[in-house]
């Protein structure tokens, strides 16, 4: 409950908030990531309907007071003015927190706490691309790894590409920390990923040294996590480490065949076909996915990632076949989408939904996925939005449809 003001802006900002009925003001001067808290006397309420409590009984309904009051619905609003703009702030409730972020040249109302809001910033606009760079470095690490363990020269463009992905997570990491000094807060999501580069970092240097081993591989695993996002990281992070152990058993041991193969003038391939692959997948092999990742094509081991990630996601047991993997995706996805379209995005995870969508895209660009209007609506949303739950114009209308079509 209660109205807040939060600047978000990179400059020290002066706000006169006024109430609009009374004219009743006060100035309030806000560092970036500030926020105070607007007496409720600058707060103008209209459209205000006070009824007397009726006893439980004879309604079957609950009222709910305000300040002694009882009432039905309340909406309030405020001037805000800068050296910039003067801007009138609507639809403030007295069911809800009330958040009027400055961004630097509008004003935005989001019904969360500060402390929602400033945690979304975070992850949304700060650690922006996280999990891109994340999922690029893995699979850039593995083809590293895979080279190392068979005994091949360590390709030079693949270590380029992984030193300036590395160098692009340590320049998210080093924001973040700023945000937090500036914030004094601490996010467990900050701290896992600083794990997850630390040990990134340790693989980078032992292979570069050529000293990589199972055994350092095996203890690189993360602390188990309380919050959405931490978990998030160390579930990305523990399956490429477990990616990259079995690389490492699965390489060496062809390696040693392989040796043995070439000795008796014999020499066989170990790579599985394209089309080996789509059947592990839609049979819902992952066990044989894992243990085989080394012998995977080179271009399906992102989609193979992502179908291994959509198993751990939703625990579905191995030999599942893909389609009901793919229908519990579908379904979070349409249900997100109905619950974004109809303002009620505080009840959805998008750390989650984010990683959901990225999945569902690789699966729909390889023909093993329906398109979905839902899917393609939100991953806009996850693209174009700065303040989760801020709304492009398509999501901010009336759902025109019925939630669970197959077409949407």
């Amino acid at each position: 409950m209660g109205v807040y003001l939060l600047n978000l802006s990179p400059n020290t900002t002066t706000f006169t908030v006024t109430n609009p009925t009374t004219h009743d003001s006060q100035t309030f001067t806000l560092a970036q990531y500030q926020y105070v808290a607007i007496p409720p006397g600058l707060v103008s309420w209209r459209l205000c309907r006070n009824i007397l409590p009726i006893p439980m009984s004879r309604t079957g309904e609950i009222q709910i007071p305000y300040n002694g009051e009882s009432w039905t619905w309340c909406s309030g609003e405020i001037q805000i003015g800068t050296p910039v703009v003067d801007t009138v702030i609507e639809g403030i409730s007295k069911l809800y927190c009330n958040t009027v972020i400055f961004s630097g040249t509008t004003f935005i109302l989001d019904h969360s706490s500060p402390g929602q809001v400033l945690r979304a910033y975070l992850y949304h606009n700060i650690l922006r691309g996280m999990n891109t760079v994340l999922h690029e470095v893995y699979q850039a690490f593995l083809s590293l790894i895979s080279e190392y363990a068979s005994g091949k020269p360590l390709s030079q463009s693949i270590l380029s590409t992984v030193s300036s992905l590395l160098q692009q997570l340590n320049d998210m990491l080093q924001n973040a920390k700023q945000f937090e000094n500036k914030t004094s807060t601490n996010y467990e999501g900050v701290s896992a990923l600083q794990e997850v580069y630390n040990n990134l970092v340790q693989i980078y240097t032992s292979l570069a040294n050529s000293t990589l081993s199972v055994e350092e591989l095996q203890n690189l695993q993360l602390p188990s996590y309380s919050t959405p996002e931490a978990s998030n990281i160390a579930s990305g992070y523990m399956q490429f480490l477990n990616n990259a152990i079995n690389t490492m058993k699965s390489a060496s041991s062809q390696g040693s065949s392989s040796s043995s193969s070439s000795s008796s003038g014999s020499q066989n391939s170990s790579s599985l076909s394209q089309s080996q692959v789509l059947a592990q997948i839609e049979a819902g092999d992952i066990n044989s996915l894992q243990s085989e990742i080394s012998e995977i094509p080179q271009g399906m081991i992102s989609l193979v990632d992502a179908v291994i990630r959509l198993y751990q996601i939703y625990g579905i047991p191995d030999g599942t076949p893909l389609s009901t993997a793919v229908g519990h995706l579908l379904n979070d996805i349409r249900d997100a989408y109905y619950k974004i379209s109809n303002h009620k995005q505080e009840e959805v995870n998008i750390q989650q939904l984010s990683q959901l969508l990225q999945i569902y895209n690789t699966l729909v660009s390889n023909g093993l996925a329906p398109q979905s209007q839902s899917a393609s609506k939100l991953s806009l949303l996850v693209q174009t939005s700065g303040i989760v739950p801020a709304l492009p114009t398509v999501l901010g209308q009336s759902y025109p449809g019925t939630v669970y079509s197959n077409f949407v």
